[in-house]
């Protein structure tokens, strides 16, 4: 009978290890995480950028935070321009060509000339250019991005007659008809090629808290292969008193 209990009772630890081991190969590590770049002087607190990966360790949001007591500040200063770096040395699985290289955020204290822009706002420029190459844009006509095919920008965008220096030629969404606007997100290409996507808020808006979110309308053809946001976010987190705006969701085309 003693050698009877044993042999069940080693056939069942056989069996709870067994199964054990079956539920970990099941259910591996989450590869979730939060990466931060350097942060800058901004406001009167900073500003830096972020990468977020999924359960899987794939890049699934980009984008800058910075605190609510930063903000406030803002409102006394004169515009102001930031390059942000996106975080280095992380390992994660590197997009193909189209992937946002780096951030420029341009804080308006007056707004842009032309309505429904010309009120307080934030820009928030993801850009898939090299710093360097964004630098090299020109101001003035660009020819070749006004006679692109139609099928590259998205529907319902309109092109802005010219180039912006070190930015490229905007392209507004022309079925967004709040004035004076509150947030919405603009295209930007220079020479026939995409070259930015552009988020934007209103500083009424963001004093609001109110978070929101959106698709990012897509053209319906690509230039060049490679990983593309298809929703993008302003948030407020009352916990932590902070906002984020970034660009979320990549799909492959």
């Amino acid at each position: 009978m003693k050698n009877s209990i044993l042999f069940i009772s080693i056939a069942a630890l056989f069996f709870l290890s067994s199964c054990m081991q079956e539920n970990s190969a099941v259910t591996p590590a989450s590869k979730a995480a939060t990466y931060y770049g350097e942060s800058k002087a901004f406001g009167g607190d900073s500003i830096r950028a972020f990468i977020k990966t999924d359960l899987d360790g794939v890049v699934n949001s980009i984008g800058v935070s910075f605190k609510q007591s930063a903000f406030a500040v803002l409102e006394s200063q004169n515009d102001s321009m930031f390059m942000m770096m996106l975080p280095q040395g992380i390992n994660v699985p590197a997009n193909p060509p189209w992937g946002i290289d780096h951030i420029e955020v341009d804080w308006s204290s007056k707004g842009d000339p032309l309505p429904p822009y010309n009120v307080p706002h934030f820009d928030v420029h993801f850009f898939a250019v090299d710093m360097a190459t964004q630098m090299a844009v020109l101001a003035g006509m660009d020819n070749l991005t006004m006679m692109m095919d139609t099928s590259f920008v998205p529907h319902g965008y309109m092109m802005m007659m010219d180039a912006e220096a070190m930015m490229g030629v905007h392209a507004m969404d022309t079925t967004e008809h709040t004035n004076p606007f509150m947030h919405t997100l603009m295209y930007g290409f220079y020479h026939g090629n995409m070259y930015f996507v552009e988020p934007m808020a209103s500083k009424s808006y963001l004093d609001s808290k109110t978070n929101f979110s959106a698709d990012i309308k897509q053209p319906s053809a690509y230039k060049k292969s490679g990983f593309y946001p298809t929703k993008y976010y302003i948030r407020y987190d009352s916990q932590k008193a902070e906002y984020s705006i970034s660009v979320d969701n990549f799909v492959s085309h």
